[in-house]
């Protein structure tokens, strides 16, 4: 057999019963992982980024289907995934500091941006070592193991009419509310982890809301768009809190004055620059709050679960 040439989208159809759609969600999330893991092993670096991605989706797709699946299986797919993520994190942190740093040095002088030369060679050192630690756990028993226990999925007995059509209000709901509840008290001096913590939850409705494009509209497709411009903002900003954070750790292990000189000078910019997205980035989340498009959404998915005539759990 041909190895396909695109990775799986999940895209669940309404009427499938819901623990057939759990399990099919779970088998094209690990199908995606599987397409991206090659790439992500040759140290290709748009593979690794892919590969992670696939690990966030598949993450979402668990929280998704949670109430379907084994409680046992919830919490073993909690614990062994942000794992896997983990391994892959670490190559493409490397990448995207090395990336921003190259591009924010373009604001200093050029003779202080020369001597970050040694930061850029450090960041290629951590980048060899994250990548022979990913092809480790990668080739692992323990990451064998969590690729047989997502396909098949174990979930709980459910009658075989309650389709995702029927469970889906209910499902992002939660995700919804968790969501709301992570921004309601961001402000503009909330700690960096406010911000990342808003960040996680506002991927994992988006790639949920995904899950669900045959059970929405034009509602749900514009909540879709405007939580991708929030995450892609956000995701700057935690890049750059990570790249300070970098910067700090290897100033305390420099000796030499014209390093330690050029990384002061960046640091300082990489944080008024973090500030400012941090403000950027309150606005929109602002903007979607007063404008109730999450909820709007979620009223959207309830319409369309009425289509087959057929209450939710919760309306009966």
């Amino acid at each position: 057999m041909q190895p396909p040439e695109h990775a799986p989208e999940l895209s669940l159809a309404p009427d499938l019963p819901i623990t057939i759609a759990a399990s099919r969600a779970l088998e094209l999330g690990l199908a995606a992982i599987k397409f991206y893991e090659p790439r992500a092993l040759r140290g290709e670096i748009e593979g690794i980024h892919q590969f992670r991605v696939a690990v966030r989706r598949l993450r979402a797709a668990v929280e998704l289907f949670a109430p379907v699946l084994h409680g046992s299986r919830v919490r073993f797919y909690r614990t062994e995934l942000p794992l896997v993520g983990h391994c892959a994190g670490a190559a493409r942190d490397a990448d995207v500091l090395q990336q921003l740093i190259r591009a924010d040095s373009a604001a200093l002088e050029p003779a202080i941006a020369r001597a970050l030369i040694p930061t850029l060679q450090a960041l290629a050192d951590t980048r060899s070592a994250a990548l022979r630690e990913m092809t480790r756990f990668l080739q692992s028993k323990r990451y064998a193991r969590l690729c047989e226990r997502l396909a098949p999925a174990l979930t709980h007995k459910f009658p075989p009419d309650v389709t995702v059509r029927q469970l889906a209000p209910k499902l992002v709901r939660s995700i919804i509310r968790a969501s709301l509840r992570a921004g309601s008290r961001l402000t503009p001096e909330s700690p960096p982890t406010a911000f990342h913590r808003l960040r996680v939850h506002l991927k994992r409705l988006r790639y949920a809301l995904e899950m669900l494009d045959q059970l929405s509209g034009r509602r749900t497709a514009k909540a879709v768009k405007r939580l991708r411009r929030m995450q892609d903002e956000l995701g700057v900003h935690q890049d750059l809190v990570n790249t300070g954070a970098w910067i700090r750790q290897l100033a305390r292990a420099q000796h030499q004055a014209e390093t330690l000189l050029a990384a002061g000078a960046l640091l300082q910019f990489i944080s008024e620059r973090r500030v400012k997205i941090a403000a950027r980035a309150l606005r929109q989340w602002k903007k979607i709050e007063h404008s109730r498009i999450l909820n709007k959404a979620l009223d959207e998915i309830a319409e369309f679960a009425q289509i087959s005539g057929t209450p939710t759990p919760d309306q009966s």
